[in-house]
């Protein structure tokens, strides 16, 4: 080859090499202004849902489980898994609505609690319960009182509020092999929820008195380690809220932050430090707080003086940032799971995450009367079947 055709070859080498990094800077620039636009840009991302991610689903088009409005059933969604009780059988379903698996539950009352992998089951104001994981029956105990309420936490701890005969509550913990740590006992006032922290470190108790002239709310937040030995000594901070305030429920999200929500208020407790984070006024219809590190909740807003709308809140308790979601229709509810958000519009249900991007939009021909929420799966439940919806 001569230096003619060497330098020749060199420069088409060249002039292509060129072509090549072009077209890839190109097709990185249109990605990244269809990224901007998904994110900033509403009806952008709104058409892409539809036409792009085809996100919009109707119920003629999805898996569904058959049931038999006869036998009672109980329906329940946790982790990846769909869960219908029904004669004393827990039967689990996967994405598609095959059966994986069959547990004997001797319930017919039941009450349920999950967290991550983890489901707990009892027999309302019964005795018997039940640790479920995957599609695994992990432990069963019977408790002497009758049970109210149950809670689990990501690691399988469970805490059981029991009514007792010489005491107005007894509050049971167990460990993820079933094995009962201690009991704490309530003599002048209700329990309302209970919650054990993410490292298994702390209870934590929300509690009623309603002795006096006003209801005095409480939560007391108890160490484990200190109460397996000691319940009597083992508060570690203990709270009160304002006179008159109900607690209604609480939950440990990430990095051990205990959120509170009351009739009228949601406060968070760090460091046995109690500071308010939102005020529940008229506008705030409604109100969760199952998440990591979010409080969601609806606000209603005017438009005018003729016509209001609502938009579904998420707001990062880290750094106080809002994202707000816009909702075209009256909201029946709403439901936290994880990461996942449903909203129940009657005939139309609006499943999103925490960034407030729509995940999928499902319409029915009827109303709908139940949604059961996991970390990647849904149902929606009628008479005679569970519509799944996969997230």
């Amino acid at each position: 080859m001569s230096v003619i055709d060497i330098n020749d070859y060199r420069k088409n080498v060249t002039l292509k090499n060129k072509i090549i990094i072009g077209i890839v800077l190109v097709i990185i620039i249109f990605i990244a202004i269809a990224v901007c636009a998904y994110i900033k840009v509403e009806n952008f991302r709104g058409w892409v849902d539809t036409y792009i991610f085809r996100k919009n689903i109707e119920n003629t088009d999805i898996s569904y489980i058959d049931i038999d409005s006869s036998n009672n059933p109980s329906v329940y969604a946790f982790d990846k898994y769909i869960t219908v009780l029904e004669k004393n059988m827990l039967s689990m379903y996967n994405s598609s609505g095959s059966k994986t698996g069959e547990i004997e539950i001797n319930v017919s009352n039941p009450i349920y609690n999950s967290n991550s992998k983890y489901l707990c089951i009892a027999e309302n104001k019964g005795n018997n319960l039940y640790l479920v994981s995957g599609g695994n029956l992990l432990w069963q105990t019977s408790v002497d009182g009758t049970i109210e309420k149950v809670n689990v936490n990501k690691n399988g701890y469970v805490s059981v509020i029991e009514k007792g005969t010489s005491y107005k509550n007894i509050i049971i913990i167990f460990n993820s092999e079933g094995k009962e740590l201690f009991k704490t006992y309530l003599s002048s006032s209700i329990a309302v929820a209970t919650d054990i922290s993410g490292n298994n470190e702390h209870l934590a108790i929300a509690e009623v008195d309603t002795t006096g002239a006003m209801i005095q709310s409480n939560i007391k937040v108890i160490s484990i380690e200190k109460a397996k030995s000691d319940p009597t000594n083992s508060v570690e901070h203990s709270i009160s809220g304002e006179a008159g305030e109900l607690i209604t429920n609480i939950k440990y999200q990430d990095k051990e932050r205990l959120i509170c929500i009351y009739d009228n208020s949601i406060n968070l407790i760090e460091n046995g430090k109690d500071s308010e984070i939102l005020k529940l006024e008229n506008k705030t219809i409604m109100a969760d707080i199952k998440n990591k590190n979010n409080i969601v909740y609806v606000r209603e807003k005017s438009n005018n003086i003729f016509s209001t709308s609502r938009d579904v809140v998420i707001k990062n308790i880290q750094n106080n940032n809002e994202i707000n979601y816009a909702v075209d229709g009256t909201i029946k509810s709403l439901q936290v799971y994880d990461s996942n958000i449903v909203i129940n519009l009657g005939t139309e249900a609006e499943f999103i995450n925490t960034l407030g991007w729509l995940q999928k939009k499902y319409r029915s021909k009827q109303e709908i009367s139940n949604i059961v929420l996991g970390s990647s799966i849904a149902g929606i439940v009628y008479r005679d079947r569970v519509e799944i919806i996969n997230l």
